[in-house]
């Protein structure tokens, strides 16, 4: 079935058995013949379908076309093309490395299945729900269904207008409780203004923020460096602060800090070394002093070489250093700390049938800070992507961190895509 997608959102049941024919038939036509799709094959076929014009269509007794020519049937199957992010964006407690089925949907919501892997008990099942206005959406999920360990998430999401937008986000851990987080951002003049509020057990904070968008330097029309600049001011409540170094063990710190932060961010543009090579930096700068007393200064440099190999395969080499020191003037002593990372990926992408992405990070950190600093020593992230039929894709993802803290390999992240 074809259907507008560009048409108003409505709903339309097509029942096979109760389809007629015109009354008159034009000679020589062919009143129920598709369009020509190529070589396409059918992703899914059904006996029913249900469309909402402008969001999606759900299938009646469905059968998913899988390799070898078998299918998988489900009793309901929605298949969504909707243009609104509030369709795809999903809030599961999954990290995105799940297998969605989407089984349900009114002419504005959808509600899915989602099955991924979970340590304890290997296979996790989770469910969630989309609604979506014109302006707004709300997204409600839960996973792992089954298990010690819950997740039940919200999101609420609502473009005010043109210029504005606000979000609302609930998350709720079984035996840990309950954290909250709300954004608010409003456009002006080549900037714009943000409060920021969160909570949880035992601590909130509240920032309201005035941050410029990215502007060039100069009126030349040809790559240039662009620059932004950040202003803030807030608090941060806890319920119990407990002391830490370099403060005595029995000194008494105030429970809310209030502090004000000024930073910027300044962006190179891309050298270029022939039609294959470029080099690109960044060096961004933040000056942050609160009520503790305490002062910090960070520093954060990038630096990346991109490089086109052959017409499939490039790669990516960045080097970034960051330091920082923090300083306590009541007791008179400062803290340097500097952190090291080299990334390095691969990319191989042959178009839509096969693609193969591999990025490795090294970190290491010194400081003279007694409480230490932290740095994963390496890290290895692989995915790929390949075609089993002309309308279904597999997608593979794993992890692997190289023994550290007896940790090897990460979750097996596994997506199917049309």
């Amino acid at each position: 079935m074809l259907v507008d997608s560009a048409s108003s959102p409505s709903s339309i049941a097509i029942d096979g058995a109760a389809i007629g024919g015109p009354a008159i038939i034009a000679p020589n036509s062919e009143p129920l013949a598709l369009p020509d799709v190529g070589f396409e094959q059918p992703y899914v076929r059904a006996t029913r379908a249900v469309a909402h014009l402008g969001a999606d269509v759900r299938l009646r007794n469905a059968r998913i076309i899988v390799p070898g020519g078998e299918s998988v049937a489900l009793p309901s199957y929605v298949y969504t093309y909707a243009t609104n992010p509030g369709y795809s964006i999903s809030n599961i407690n999954t990290n995105g490395e799940d297998l969605p089925i989407y089984f349900g949907s009114t002419a504005d919501s959808i509600q899915g299945v989602h099955f991924s892997y979970n340590t304890v008990t290997k296979v996790a099942i989770g469910l969630d729900s989309h609604f979506v206005g014109e302006r707004s959406y709300v997204l409600v999920s839960g996973s792992p269904l089954i298990g010690p360990t819950k997740v039940f998430n919200f999101t609420w999401q609502d473009y005010i207008n043109d210029h504005a937008s606000q979000t609302f986000t609930s998350s709720t851990v079984t035996r840990a409780g309950t954290f909250n987080a709300y954004d608010l951002r409003n456009s002006i003049h080549r900037s714009f203004l943000e409060l920021t509020a969160s909570a949880q057990p035992n601590f909130h904070r509240s920032t309201f923020a005035w941050q410029s968008f990215d502007q060039p330097f100069g009126s030349s029309t040809i790559s240039r460096p662009y620059y932004h600049l950040r202003s803030e001011y807030g608090y941060d409540h806890v319920s119990q602060q407990g002391s830490f170094a370099p403060f005595p063990i029995d000194a008494v710190l105030p429970n809310t800090v209030w502090h004000n932060a000024f930073e910027g961010y300044l962006g190179s543009p891309s050298w270029n070394f022939g039609q294959s090579t470029s080099l690109f930096g960044s060096a961004d700068l933040r000056k942050e002093t609160d009520t503790l007393p305490h002062r910090q200064v960070l520093q954060d440099y990038t630096l990346t070489l991109y490089t086109r190999l052959t017409r499939t395969v490039s790669t990516n080499l960045s080097e970034s250093v960051v330091p920082f020191f923090d300083a306590y003037p009541s007791v008179d002593t400062i803290y340097h700390t500097r952190n090291y990372s080299q990334a390095v990926s691969v990319n191989y992408d042959n178009g839509d049938p096969f693609a193969l992405n591999l990025f490795a990070v090294h970190s290491s950190a010194t400081t003279d800070n007694p409480n230490g600093a932290f740095a994963l020593p390496w890290s290895l992230f692989g995915t790929v992507r390949f075609r089993l039929t002309r309308s279904l894709s597999l997608q593979l993802s794993r992890s692997y961190f190289f023994g550290y803290n007896g940790q090897r390999f990460g979750a097996l992240g596994l997506q199917i895509l049309p």
